[in-house]
């Protein structure tokens, strides 16, 4: 006898619903809250920029988290079995993959950095607040002596032949330059020489830089150990992932709060309310990208952390505290970055890893605040990446569960795709990495996650049907909390309209990629279109696959409706609903829901009702709305 074929494990789930909502605040709260949203805010007309970001919050934020999360807990799927709702837009369940692995790839490129400088905290002095070390030019100026400097002196300075020499040098090596431009900060150059040893372009990678690839290792090996058990360890991980930096957060604004200059900098971040900026629509469109950014819509990642929850959760107040706390938590953090830098006209890396370094160098027991800054935004890392991670491998799972059926299959498989990541990571920690992380970073963030939100919405409201959906929803949460006609306007009319519009505008006014003052070659700005691509190329393949293999284009009709798999993943939970409850024609039940319904009892049919049924089992659905079966 041959030995019996093992059936795939049950799917886990979270614990309680609390690992749940912190992971999803760990998840949706990341690193551009701390230091996209601030520079975002100062950029465009300070508390002004308020006003733009809550009415994206409120009017495609919240109705798509809402969204996928009901899908990925009505089925219990992850993003590449949940859209079985419609088969021919399957596309989007590997579009959103797709970006996941872009993002997960240059995210822990990120958290090495972060790691790195942890580390390097760990001295009495900061390597990041003196010149004179081996990385160092002769531009190199600390603060304080900078202070010291008088307007002679740095008339001097220009004057000074050999300097300008050095000042030109420094420019073909790609340095950024303060003070009149002829001096540049210690900050400045231990990240850009001693970190990342950075080259003059993308065309010249120039090897693998030794400390990152290991900071990159480490990163990686806490990935997999903290996602070996899937869910049941991310939960208990996410106690901390999730609060710990509020509390940093908390400590940063209490000491910048005590800074001189902290008041200067509130004013900067938020007393200065410029309303004349809301006539930009470029301001609108930045909201609007923020948004998706800081509650990670649209990457799958909602869809595969709702999926392991009970069926009867409340989504519906999970989606009003999570973007409530995102809210809270963007603005919070600016306060934090303000109180303590006052002024800064930089984003991203720069802000993280020179501006504010700079910054906390510069206060009493600068290693203290070093250690707990940088230990916050590891922190805030990795509360994103194994939510981001535990999508992609909880996807491929979902999708092969009949070949990775046993525990150690799982973890094996989870550590196969930790080293896969890391081995293509490596090209982000070369000399010329940043410059492949910062093509990345900009082309996945632009049109992928907008169309995508699209399709998804079209999918949902309009091919699947607004009411169903809504249907699907009382029949988790009850009818008490049917969503409203507020919810249905959005997917159907006011979200779509609005990310249209922002995809539109970003087509008419799209301007080439650059670092800084560094201009791409054409053939690296045709490598970020192809992430482009690589993300919503499915969208078309799975739907021409799809046309393909029923035939003619005719069949449309039939392919638009759901999979005969479509629904809650469990038996009981599908005999709450005739729709469900029956498998052999689901195109006859598809409009027709009756809920809650005890699983194994038979309808209380009356006699006509039975002789219809055999006469015509069409008219099986239209004969049972005269049929009272519904009971509470």
């Amino acid at each position: 006898m041959g030995a019996p074929e093992l059936s795939p494990p049950e799917r886990k789930q979270w614990t309680n619903p609390v690992e749940f909502f912190l992971t999803l605040v760990a998840f949706a709260v990341g690193l551009g809250n701390v230091w996209r949203f601030p520079y975002l805010c100062f950029k465009n007309g300070g508390g002004a920029f308020l006003i733009p970001y809550t009415f994206m919050l409120i009017f495609i934020g919240a109705p798509v988290f809402y969204l996928e999360l009901t899908l990925g807990q009505f089925t219990s799927a992850g993003p590449l079995v949940v859209w079985r709702v419609n088969p021919l837009l399957r596309g989007i369940g590997y579009a959103s993959l797709a970006t996941n692995c872009f993002l997960a790839l240059y995210y822990n490129v990120l958290i090495a950095y972060c790691f790195y400088y942890l580390i390097a905290s760990f001295q009495l002095v900061v390597p990041w607040s003196t010149c004179g070390n081996w990385w160092n030019t002769p531009l190199c100026t600390d603060q304080r002596t900078l202070a010291n400097l008088s307007r002679i002196d740095l008339d001097l300075m220009k004057s000074n032949k050999l300097l300008l020499f050095l000042f030109k040098s420094a420019i073909i090596n790609h340095f950024k330059y303060s003070c009149l431009d002829m001096t540049t900060s210690p900050s400045e150059e231990y990240f850009y020489r001693r970190v990342l040893q950075i080259t003059n372009g993308v065309e010249n990678l120039d090897g693998i830089v030794t400390h990152l690839a290991v900071a990159l290792a480490v990163a990686w090996l806490i990935c997999f150990l903290a996602l070996s058990k899937g869910v049941q360890s991310l939960g208990k991980i996410a106690y901390f992932t999730a609060l710990f930096p509020y509390v940093m957060l908390t400590v940063l604004i209490i000491r910048g709060a005590t800074l001189s200059g902290a008041i200067e900098g509130v004013k900067f971040y938020m007393g200065t309310v410029n309303l004349s900026v809301l006539k930009n629509p470029s301001v609108w469109k930045e909201a609007c990208t923020q948004v998706f950014y800081a509650l990670s819509c649209c990457s799958g990642g909602l869809i595969a952390m709702s999926s392991f929850n009970n069926f009867n959760n409340n989504v519906y107040r999970d989606t009003i505290s999570i973007c409530l706390v995102t809210w809270f938590t963007s603005i919070f953090g600016g306060f934090a970055i303000f109180t303590v830098l006052a002024y800064f006209d930089s984003q991203g890396p720069g802000l993280a890893f020179v501006v504010f370094p700079e910054g906390l160098s510069m206060m009493p027991f600068a290693p203290l605040w070093c250690v707990l800054f940088f230990l916050m935004m590891c922190t805030l890392g990795f509360g994103s990446e194994f939510s981001i991670m535990e999508t992609i491998m909880a996807s491929i799972i979902d999708e092969f569960k009949t070949y990775l059926n046993t525990p150690k299959k799982i973890i094996i498989f989870r550590f196969c795709i930790s080293l896969v990541f890391f081995l293509l990571g490596l090209s982000m920690v070369t000399r010329g990495g940043l410059y492949i992380l910062n093509i990345i970073d900009q082309y996945l963030g632009g049109f992928p996650w907008l169309i995508i939100g699209v399709v998804e919405l079209f999918c949902i409201a309009w091919v699947y049907g607004v009411e169903n959906f809504c249907d699907d929803i009382a029949l988790m949460i009850g009818e008490n909390r049917r969503p409203g006609k507020f919810w249905k306007i959005c997917w159907q009319y006011i979200s779509p309209l609005i990310l249209i519009f922002t995809i539109v505008f970003s087509s008419l006014f799209y301007q080439e990629v650059t670092l800084d003052d560094y201009a791409y070659p054409s053939w690296a700005l045709a490598l970020g279109w192809i992430v482009v691509i690589a993300c919503l190329g499915w969208l078309p393949y799975i739907f021409t696959v799809e046309i393909c293999r029923r035939g003619t284009w005719g069949i449309i009709k039939e392919a638009r409706l759901p999979h005969a798999q479509w629904g809650p993943a469990r038996d009981e939970h599908r005999q709450l609903s005739i729709r469900y409850a029956n498998k052999n024609d689901p195109k006859q039940l598809s409009m027709q829901t009756l809920s809650t319904i005890d699983g194994g009892d038979t309808f209380d049919l009356d006699s006509a009702a039975i002789e219809v049924i055999a006469a015509s089992p069409k008219l099986y659905v239209k004969r049972l709305s005269d049929v009272s079966t519904t009971r509470f």
